[in-house]
């Protein structure tokens, strides 16, 4: 089992490790940006941790135990785009938190993601289609959502039923770019390979 894997609540343990270097984002967001960015863009080691550290704005360098996690991280999320998909999970607070620091989770995650498509050069690929424009309009309209804990009972099927297509969406869109990666995740399981659409 790899260290992340024995974390609890990686969003907490992200933020901890975070905290000390003043990271002007969150780990929600950090997530998205990565796997928008992974949709149009192969990304080294080197330019991962120069990402990280441009992106989250770091005021000192990591230290080796949080490199080491960024670069697992760097390879899990890999795998997991480029996989089924069961094991691919949003990094947002658990549901002890409050509704209203979950939805800003999830917003965070979602600006990510459109700045990491954005800076990725995906939509430089062809016309993007209509579909795939439509998610980004859904990604862009997630950014706006606020929520109040006062209706944390009316919205947490909501909040699930969202953060769920947000899921499902950043794996399409990865996959829509990298047909190869389900195809050889198909042959590997044995199974016919499907085109995305």
């Amino acid at each position: 089992m790899s260290e992340l894997e024995k974390v609890a609540n990686p969003f907490d343990d992200w933020d901890e490790r975070f905290a000390p270097l003043n990271a002007l984002n969150s780990p929600a967001e950090l997530q998205g940006m990565l796997c928008g960015r992974l949709c149009g863009q192969a990304m080294n080691e080197a330019d991962w941790l120069r990402l990280v550290s441009d992106f989250m704005a770091l005021t000192e360098e990591p230290d080796q135990p949080t490199t080491n996690a960024l670069l697992e991280f760097l390879t899990q999320t890999r795998q997991q785009l480029s996989g089924e998909g069961f094991s691919f999970v949003l990094l947002l607070p658990d549901d002890e938190q409050g509704m209203a620091e979950r939805v800003e989770a999830l917003s965070q995650w979602c600006h990510g993601f459109l700045s990491g498509f954005g800076a990725s050069g995906a939509a430089e690929q062809g016309q993007l289609e209509q579909e795939i424009a439509d998610t980004l309009e859904d990604f862009s309209a997630i950014v706006q959502v606020a929520a109040d804990d006062n209706d944390a009972a009316s919205t947490e099927a909501d909040f699930i039923e969202v953060a769920e297509y947000v899921r499902m969406s950043a794996l399409t869109l990865f996959q829509h770019y990298h047909p190869e990666a389900a195809e050889s995740n198909d042959a590997a399981q044995g199974n016919t390979p499907k085109t995305v659409h």
